[in-house]
């Protein structure tokens, strides 16, 4: 199957475009005028805290 010229590299914009919106709605105010990022940031930490805690503890 023969692939048409002008479509070459469309898939890799259509990406990009969709990360640059998804990664601008992270970065907007959400609650308390903190970026949906930094919530995120927090509750990975707080998992991995919790993960630390609990293989840490005796058998």
């Amino acid at each position: 199957m023969r692939q048409i010229p002008h479509l070459r590299g469309q898939a890799m914009t259509e990406h990009l475009l969709i990360l640059s919106i998804v990664l601008g709605v992270f970065a907007l105010p959400a609650f308390d005028g903190k970026p949906l990022v930094l919530f995120f940031a927090e509750a990975v930490a707080t998992g991995f805290a919790r993960f630390l805690s609990s293989i840490s503890l005796p058998i």
